[in-house]
């Protein structure tokens, strides 16, 4: 029996057993044509568009019924940690020490307690390494000692998802992650070969180059190219194999690199050399470092949680929605680590406090990137009903995708009324496609907007979600 017709079965008796309308209303015309020309059944989609000022569904169907929404779970996911932890609220990474610093040199350890901070790149590095050699320090005899305590969620630093850990996406939290755990590799033919250049540069990391690079037109380019880890524990490789067109001049794909160990070592160790300092150790994991160490620096995130879900809404950034929800719950139990079973207690509680509680919602890792998350499109349009309403409703407004304009919907409806008048996330595994947000129509009616589609036809669903989006701001 299709697995897609089971669950569509299962989540229909699911609506009836808990009192949701099962019977579908009708989609406009055009949204149903060109949902039968992808060949989606009835079954395997759900929308709702839902008026922010009050009223029943403008359009319904199947909008009680649980999804698995793909990306569009970072919508719950941030408006839950904007709500708990405000907008302004910024992640504190204090950097210690075990010694004195004589002549500019520490005879023993500095210690960096990881704070979660999302987004904790080259340029907040540089900065972060500037200061320490303002204070005078010039050489560490120790190590960099990792405290990495915030987070309790095991030690594999990538997902298995799909078999591909060179993909960022696949890159699991860490109390310290630095840089999302990847580099931009940029491969560029030379008359002797290929150049393989890392930004940022990651020290002690060699590169090893199994590329053939032939004539002919340019194929696959980088993406055809295969990058793993190889090497030892403290020697790590990046190891670069396939074919390469030079035709196909240089390329760049961001990648996701080495264990969040050895990442931290070698991209604080090339920062520290890049500013003149000298280190003789090693980065080492210590779980809960001793308290009462001496505070050399406290690093204050130069961005907001605000900032942070508009790149995590923007451009759909797993890693990043992922730290976010872990947040939620250092902050709610804060003499606690945070775990992924305490965090999904923490949204579902401030689900059931907002009265958006729904039996129909399944949290995995709050980032969509999951065969787990489940949720009804009617349950999302009414969080972000909720959302409208709430004291960061510009904040959460601001951070979704524009239509035509930005983000993960730049591309799409340039041309359209529609361009510039809706606010879009959009999700994207595997057998799902879906959307969610806000359209302005021409009436002046605000609407929220949800479209989950769930079956092996899902990827030829892009022109019946932008017929959607094009009819809500005619009709609305």
């Amino acid at each position: 029996m299709n697995v897609w017709f089971v669950i569509r079965i299962i989540s229909l008796l699911s609506a009836i057993s808990i009192g949701m309308p099962a019977l579908a209303q009708p989609v406009p015309s055009t949204v149903a044509a060109a949902l039968r020309a992808a060949a989606i059944t009835p079954s395997e989609y759900g929308v709702v568009a839902l008026p922010l000022d009050g009223g029943p569904p403008l359009i319904a169907h199947n909008e009680s019924l649980a999804f698995n929404p793909a990306s569009t779970m970072k919508l719950v996911t941030t408006y839950a940690a904007l709500s708990l932890l405000g907008a302004g609220y910024r992640w504190q990474t204090p950097i210690l020490m075990r010694g004195r610093i004589e002549d500019g040199v520490l005879d023993g350890d500095l210690v960096l307690r990881g704070g979660g901070d999302p987004k904790l790149v080259i340029e907040d590095m540089v900065e972060m390494v500037s200061r320490l050699r303002a204070l005078g320090l010039r050489v560490i005899r120790g190590n960099l000692v990792i405290d990495d305590s915030l987070y309790e969620i095991g030690d594999e630093s990538t997902e298995k998802f799909d078999g591909d850990p060179s993909q960022p996406y696949n890159v699991r939290p860490h109390a310290a992650m630095m840089n999302f755990k990847a580099t931009r590799l940029t491969v560029r033919p030379q008359s002797s070969g290929l150049a393989i250049d890392l930004d940022p540069p990651l020290a002690d990391v060699g590169v090893v180059d199994e590329v053939k690079v032939v004539g002919g037109p340019c194929r696959n380019g980088i993406a055809g190219l295969a990058i793993r880890d190889t090497g030892t524990e403290h020697k790590p490789l990046i190891r670069v194999a396939g074919i390469y067109s030079g035709a196909c001049g240089e390329q760049s794909t961001m990648t996701a690199v080495l264990n969040h160990r050895q990442f931290i070592q070698a991209f604080f160790g090339g920062a520290w050399r890049a500013a003149g300092g000298v280190w003789e150790g090693r980065a080492v994991i210590e779980r809960r470092a001793e308290p009462g160490l001496p505070v050399l620096l406290q690093w204050t995130s130069p961005r907001n949680l605000g900032e942070v879900v508009k790149d995590i809404n923007k451009f759909s950034n797993n890693v990043m929605a992922r730290q976010v929800m872990l947040q939620t719950s250092t902050e709610a139990a804060p003499r606690r680590p945070a775990t992924l079973d305490r965090a999904r207690k923490v949204i579902i509680a401030w689900l059931e406090k907002r009265g958006l509680r729904s039996p129909d919602i399944i949290i995995d890792n709050g980032s969509g990137l999951s065969r787990q998350e489940r949720i009804a499109p009617m349950t999302l349009a009414r969080v972000l009903v909720d959302a409208s309403r709430s004291p960061d409703a510009s904040v959460f407004l601001q951070s979704l995708p524009v239509v035509g304009v930005d983000g993960t919907m730049k591309a799409r409806l340039k041309s359209d009324p529609v361009a510039g008048n809706a606010w879009i996330k959009t999700g994207s595994l595997n057998d799902v496609r879906s959307i969610a947000g806000y359209v302005d129509a021409a009436s002046g009616r605000r609407y929220a907007v949800v479209m989950l589609i769930n079956g092996p036809r899902a990827e030829g669903s892009t022109p019946a979600q932008d017929a959607l989006l094009k009819w809500l701001y005619l009709n609305g």
